[in-house]
């Protein structure tokens, strides 16, 4: 086991009593892009980052106490590494253009704020029916936008293509055109830029 692998298992391990299991995968994978390439790992700017993402800022103090004796704990008492086969390749398989149309959308509520995000996916769950889906399709974006943590099920291009022009007008009807632009030009960036094998999927969306 490499000292990555074990720092996943350890963070995940530390991370479990106060996340929801998809949670615990998120966070992991914002230590594996944002603080496992720096000089020196910075546990306190972790914890920070995690406690306002998932509203845990009460329990910060709890958390890092967690975090830190999972990192003394033995190998055999860890969880499993959580990103254990859901590298970029793996991730760019399954359904590509549903993964490509689920990451630029939360790239775009984070670039949003959450207050802001929040009124954006109401809009989008109203939507929803004016935007013609089968009742399945419209049932599962519906589902994914009230538990936007969750993975979205896998939708055909053209339904993809349908909701992103959707969520394009509203953001056009809420902020104005230009804004708008750069809000997706901004969100489409960020995938490029964080999960770069989703980007021949990002296009075809486009």
């Amino acid at each position: 086991m490499t000292p990555e692998e074990r720092r996943r298992r350890a963070l995940a391990t530390g991370l479990a009593p106060w996340l929801e299991a998809d949670q615990v995968v998120e966070a992991v994978a914002l230590w594996q892009r944002d603080f496992a390439g720096r000089p020196r790992f910075s546990l306190q700017g972790y914890v920070s980052e995690v406690s306002r993402r998932f509203d845990l800022a009460h329990r910060r103090h709890d958390l890092h106490l967690s975090l830190v004796q999972a990192m003394s704990l033995a190998d055999r008492q860890l969880l499993a590494d959580p990103l254990a086969g859901t590298g970029e390749g793996a991730d760019a398989d399954r359904h590509p253009a549903t993964r490509a149309f689920q990451a630029l959308m939360q790239a775009l509520w984070d670039g949003l704020g959450e207050t802001e995000a929040s009124t954006l996916r109401l809009d989008q769950s109203t939507d929803l029916r004016r935007a013609g889906l089968p009742g399945e399709a419209r049932g599962a974006v519906d589902h994914w936008l009230n538990h936007p943590r969750a993975d979205l099920a896998a939708l055909d291009r053209d339904t993809l293509r349908t909701l992103l022009n959707r969520s394009y007008i509203l953001l056009c009807e809420r902020y104005g055109p230009v804004r708008a632009d750069r809000l997706l030009r901004d969100a489409g960036d960020r995938v490029r830029r964080e999960h770069p094998a989703l980007g021949p999927a990002l296009n075809g969306l486009l």
